[in-house]
């Protein structure tokens, strides 16, 4: 009997990181995508896209250096794989992504409060605040020990990194043409969806778990 409840926990736990894995590769492949359609003036050389970044690219650049390697360290925060195998390295993966989302989220704050047209700073100023927020509060538990609340928000933070991509993709692809009313609404919605989203996944695996 016990070792047929460990064939099924073996199983249960195979499926989980199979599952976790293809959703990180599918996350990435998405943010390639995203990257070769809405940045790919980027790597064309001058254009009048880039000439508009001018004024701010002081600040543009270091914000978007400190905020792709938030972006290709959050899959492996979750690595369960790295985490077993050492912890001091998952610790100091997880000390530099805090580190380069702290420099990108106040960078982002003084570009959208110094630069950004009236009707969007509202939102994307909050988006902002609650990346660094979120970043903050994951941090705290950590330093306190305190695991639940560490992934908990941990998993908030990197869902507003991820806003990179939702907020690129979507409007590219999904709703190409959308108004300006629009994009406000479906930043706001994003706002939301990122610090609802770990709390509803944290209570559909603690029902799973209780039925198992």
């Amino acid at each position: 009997m016990a070792a047929i409840e460990e064939r099924r926990a073996a199983a249960s736990f195979n499926a989980g990181t199979a599952l976790k894995r293809l959703t990180m590769l599918a996350l990435i492949a998405l943010t390639a995508v995203t990257i070769s359609i809405h940045e790919a003036y980027f790597f064309r050389g001058p254009s009048a896209q880039l000439n508009r970044l001018q004024p701010f690219w002081p600040w543009l650049a270091p914000h978007i250096a400190t905020g792709a390697v938030a972006l290709l360290l959050g899959p492996l925060q979750f690595s369960t794989t790295i985490r077993k195998k050492s912890l001091a390295v998952h610790r100091w993966l997880g000390r530099t992504y805090m580190a380069t989302v702290l420099i990108s989220s106040v960078l982002a704050l003084y570009i959208i409060l110094r630069f950004e047209a009236p009707s969007a700073r509202w939102v994307m100023g909050t988006m902002a605040a609650l990346w660094l927020t979120t970043t903050a509060f994951a941090w705290l538990a950590a330093a306190s020990h305190n695991l639940t609340q560490h992934k908990l928000w941990i998993s908030r933070s990197h869902l507003f990194t991820f806003t990179f991509t939702t907020t690129r993709f979507a409007l590219d692809v999904i709703w190409p043409g959308i108004d300006g009313a629009g994009v406000t609404n479906y930043y706001w919605v994003l706002n939301i969806a990122c610090l609802v989203i770990p709390d509803m996944v944290l209570w559909a695996n603690s029902l799973r778990f209780r039925r198992a």
